[in-house]
């Protein structure tokens, strides 16, 4: 290999690296007390780290909610071996890396055949989008963000090279077995061969090991959802869903809501002057998207197919199973800003992706509609650009006091939100 090839080698690694710091750098941004402060959230502490302190490599075997939740032992275990007063920031980084690791994906050249101009407004939104705090940054979290990750590998052209198959099998592994939605991407995954292949029994004949692999992970978290279907965590109180209801949950938090904060909408939506967004105006803007939507499917080809599929089953599957109240109606929760966050994140992006497949498909104009999106959309990141930190509840101080007990004592250790908390066993 010449100097020369070498040189243009170093410089690529290079400016890959620069790359992820600056996308870390982004999302550490947007809440700084993610790194400098970290803390537990929910079940990072009560179930993730205390699985992995108390039970050790045993807790891997151990389905949580119906299904296995790979990334999430995974982490706190690798968290561990650097003390437990560490185990929060290392799994903040892992988090973030995480995401860091999906926008470059999307940018790289597996995704070549769209244009580089909308992979980067795609990007850019991943970064800046609003309605985050939630899920802003922990491991509980990172399963719907690994979903993402494995859809853009179906997304994408098939790997060729070694370091790419290696790739693609180890996010195809950790992303299957850390959440049911390989149950869905499975369908996605079949969609494609089918239609690459030219049929069923063609697709059938070519299967591969990346195939192999999600068939293996699909019947895996498919056993731990039926086995453990009557032990399931979730809430049995009444969904309180109506035809009118839904058509504003969609309109409000998918449509408006991958602009503008949920603040704003809700703001917005009880103004006397736009009484009529709570009916008609509803019904008019997913009327529009609907009609959008089913004309761009039979024009299309079958990614464009996977891409409404796969948010289209998230966002079903939520709405028939919510876990957002143990006693009261749950639907109507979803009207209250910052309710159910986590089951938007996904539905979001894909969202604003149509709009930038839309603005695609329009000849010439393309690139000017596309440069006005975004001048247009700049000034809502920056006014939804800062996340509030975590609340100090004082885990920081129940760490120190755990350090210094004695072996075998147990203690209860306060994590965010309010009112939670992990027990842990001093070993």
């Amino acid at each position: 290999m010449s100097s020369q090839v070498q040189i243009a080698l170093l410089n690529k690694k290079l400016i890959y690296i620069l790359i992820f710091v600056a996308i870390f750098f982004v999302i550490a941004a947007r809440r700084p007390d993610i790194l400098l402060h970290p803390q537990l959230w929910a079940e990072d502490g009560k179930i993730w780290l205390s699985g992995a302190y108390n039970q050790g490599i045993y807790s891997f075997l151990l389905p949580q909610n119906g299904y296995y939740q790979t990334i999430s032992r995974l982490t706190f275990s690798i968290g561990l071996l650097f003390g437990l007063s560490k185990a929060a920031l290392v799994a903040n980084i892992i988090a973030i890396s995480i995401r860091c690791c999906l926008v470059m994906f999307i940018l790289s050249s597996r995704i070549s055949f769209i244009h580089i101009s909308y992979r980067i407004a795609a990007v850019i939104y991943f970064l800046f989008m609003p309605n985050l705090s939630e899920g802003y940054v922990n491991i509980t979290n990172v399963q719907w963000y690994l979903s993402i990750y494995l859809f853009m590998i179906i997304f994408a052209d098939d790997a060729e090279s070694f370091s790419w198959k290696l790739h693609d099998y180890i996010v195809l592994i950790i992303a299957a077995l850390s959440g049911p939605f390989v149950i869905f991407l499975s369908a996605c995954l079949f969609i494609k061969r089918v239609a690459q292949w030219g049929g069923i029994i063609n697709a059938v004949k070519r299967i591969n090991y990346f195939d192999i692999i999600m068939v293996i992970c699909f019947v895996i978290q498919a056993l731990a959802i039926i086995l453990t279907v009557s032990s399931h965590a979730r809430s049995s109180a009444p969904l309180g869903a109506s035809f009118s209801l839904l058509i504003k949950i969609l309109s409000t938090r998918i449509v408006l809501g991958t602009f503008f904060s949920n603040d704003m909408v809700f703001n917005f939506a009880s103004k006397e002057c736009f009484v009529f967004f709570k009916g008609w105006l509803s019904f008019a803007l997913m009327f529009v998207v609907m009609i959008s939507i089913c004309k761009a499917i039979i024009s299309s080809g079958w990614r464009f197919w996977i891409s409404v599929i796969f948010p289209s089953l998230i966002i079903g599957f939520t709405l028939a199973n919510p876990m957002m109240s143990l006693t009261e109606d749950q639907w109507p929760t979803f009207l209250i800003p910052g309710g159910g966050e986590r089951y938007f994140f996904i539905t979001n992006f894909a969202f604003f992706c149509f709009i930038l497949f839309i603005i695609s498909q329009m000849g010439k104009f393309s690139q000017a509609l596309l440069s006005c999106l975004m001048i247009c959309i700049v000034p809502l990141f920056f006014l939804n650009f800062s996340i509030p930190p975590l609340a100090h509840v004082g885990f920081r101080e129940d760490i120190k006091k755990f350090d210094l007990l004695p072996k075998g004592q147990e203690m209860s250790i306060r994590i965010n939100p309010q009112g939670w908390q992990m027990d842990l066993k001093k070993k």
